[in-house]
This record gives C-alpha cells, structure tokens and sequence, in this order.
C-alpha cells in the first residue's frame, strides 16, 4: 500500500482505536476539537488518507463529528446521549441512581488501585483537603462541596482508564450530583464520607484494590440508604 492509499478496514480500526487512546490521553472531552488532521498524522505516524478513513470510522460510530471548513469535534456517544436523556426526562427513583453510581464506581476502585500514579494521588488527596476547608466553614458552601465531592469519584473513575466508563463520566456526573443532593445536607454524613473517602484512597494508594472495592461499596451504600430514610422522612411531615 503506497503511503497516500487509504487504510484498509483493519488499518483503520487501529488507527481508529489510537485515536480514542489520544482523547483520553489528552482528557479531551465532548465539544472539545482534535488537532489539525496534518499534525494528527504526524503524531499518530500514518498517512492523512489512512487517518481520514480513521475518521470516518470513529464518525460512523459517533464518537467524533467531521465539521466541514472546522475540524473534527469530540462527540458524546450515542449510548452516553441516550443515558443523558434518560436521566434528564424521567423521575429516577434514588434506587435507580445508587445502582447506576454502584455498578460504575465500585469496579473503577478496583481497577484504580492498580494505575493510580503518584500525581494521580496526589489530586485526590488534594480533593479531600478542599473538601475539609470547605467543611469548615460557616455557612457551609453545599454546592462547592458538592463539585468537590464528585471530582473526587470522577477522578477515581477517570484513573480507572475503563474507555466505556471515561466515555459516559458527563452523564455519571449528572447522577451524581442528582443522588448527592439529598445527603450532603444531612447532619452527620458528611463526617461519614470524609473518614471513607480516606480510606478509599488509602487502599487506592496502596495497590488493594480489593479493599478499596469494598469501601466503595459501602460508601455508595450508606449514601443511598442515608438519602432514602431522609426522603421517608420528609413524606411523613
């Protein structure tokens, strides 16, 4: 094949695949545009007609739009805009939320506790400070905590580097911060999460991803069941 032929199929399917390892390299995200289709195929080391196929590929799978005269834009997945819409229209039962956080968040602790770099523990560490100044403060900020509160799951999900995962974090950040409204507030909790968020990242730090599986868990867990018993609370006054 002459360096300007097109990519055969397979060709294409592994430029395709480091593409998306580029994304997620670069933590590009929905909206966010890719390098010029020149310095792509530089980077990437592969002629512009076998990065165009690449392309193409990726934008028959709508993980990326080609805007003609602009570029190429990264695109929120089809099964991501689906989740979005789902969560956005409907009335989720808290349930629904707690089981959605559980099966993304509880694996991504585990997987993280074996790539956690040094940098990556020390933003999460960093996290948890900010959350502590915030909590003691008076008045509270609810919503600033609550932001920091889910940078610290996203970010345990993100260093999990599971492609579907990192694919749907808009949309799990969204459930995230519908289920984390109704604990934040309530007296006791939050003294909870922060003695758990610790020892998440304690186990994360030390390579037991078992452990910090566990934890986990039981933190989404006892959010969940906090949250209920407070909306059980409430539909009784």
């Amino acid at each position: 094949m002459s360096i300007d032929a097109p990519a055969s199929p397979q060709r294409a399917v592994r430029i395709a695949s480091q593409l998306l390892e580029l994304i997620a390299l670069k933590k590009l995200s929905p909206g966010d545009r890719l390098p010029p289709e020149r310095q792509l195929a530089d980077l990437l080391e592969v002629s512009r007609p076998s990065l165009r196929e690449a392309l193409h590929t990726l934008q028959a799978q709508g993980l990326v739009q080609i805007k003609h005269g602009q570029g190429t834009f990264v695109q929120e997945p089809l099964v991501a805009q689906e989740l979005r819409a789902s969560v956005m229209s409907s009335t989720h039962e808290l349930n629904e939320l707690y089981d959605a956080r559980e099966v993304l968040e509880v694996p991504a602790s585990k997987w993280a506790a074996a790539k956690a770099t040094k940098e990556d523990i020390r933003i999460l560490r960093a996290t948890l400070n900010q959350i502590d100044a915030i909590s003691a403060q008076t008045p509270i900020d609810y919503d600033q905590l609550q932001i920091l509160d889910a940078k610290f799951h996203l970010t345990i999900v993100e260093i999990a580097g599971n492609r579907f995962i990192n694919q749907t974090l808009n949309v799990l950040q969204d459930v995230m911060k519908m289920s984390m409204e109704t604990t934040l507030k309530i007296p006791g909790r939050s003294e909870i999460s922060r003695d758990e968020h610790s020892a998440i990242l304690s186990a994360i730090e030390s390579g037991d991803g078992a452990l910090a599986a566990k934890i986990a868990h039981k933190h989404i867990s006892g959010a969940r069941a906090t949250a209920i018993a407070d909306v059980k609370k409430k539909n009784r006054n």
